[in-house]
């Protein structure tokens, strides 16, 4: 009898502690369903749950914190697309004319992100008109960049890639906060 109470005991045990290492369990497959309703009406709604179902504050988050999850998501992406540019123009030999597109969204890109460092600010501080403006001005900057890449000879590097992922990040993001302003 002893034996099987030391069993039940160390099964419990044992138990207990590979559920308080294991992620939580939402009810259905451990997503949080506003994910989906805040991507709902997102152009590009397989990059906005994507991008928020890979951040792991996502799981637990009101549509607030989703609106400011999906600003950060652009934030890092224009960020390290900026460092790829600095990266590029400092290690690599480009015609002149691909050196000055490269240059010209290093500074759309300084901007950006500048933009979306407001933007999340308003969002704090629940400012959503001054949220929605920055978020504008950082896809205007997008934009910038992107106008000036269709012109440039070549386009084999990988910078228009980038500037089209940031761009749509920083849409969905503009989506999730209106979809917020809204609910």
């Amino acid at each position: 009898m002893r034996l099987v109470i030391n069993n039940v005991v160390l099964f419990v045990g044992i138990l207990c502690l590979y559920l308080s290492f294991s992620p939580p369990i939402n009810a259905a497959d451990g997503n949080n369903p506003l994910v989906a309703q805040a991507c709902e009406k997102v152009k590009a709604k397989d990059l906005c749950i994507s991008s928020l179902m890979a951040e792991h504050a996502s799981k637990s988050a009101d549509l607030a914190m989703l609106a400011l999850i999906s600003i950060k998501v652009a934030s890092n992406n224009g960020t390290n697309t900026s460092f790829y540019i600095k990266k590029t123009l400092d290690t690599k030999k480009l015609e002149p004319a691909v050196e000055q597109n490269f240059q010209d969204c290093e500074d759309n890109y300084i901007s950006a992100t500048q933009q979306l460092d407001g933007a999340v600010s308003s969002l704090v501080s629940k400012n959503y008109k001054d949220t929605k403006m920055f978020l504008e001005s950082a896809i205007d900057d997008a934009i910038t960049c992107d106008n000036g890449l269709r012109k440039m000879p070549g386009n084999q590097l990988e910078l228009p890639h980038r500037n089209i992922m940031f761009r749509q990040l920083c849409i969905n993001a503009l989506d999730v906060v209106l979809f917020l302003t809204t609910s």
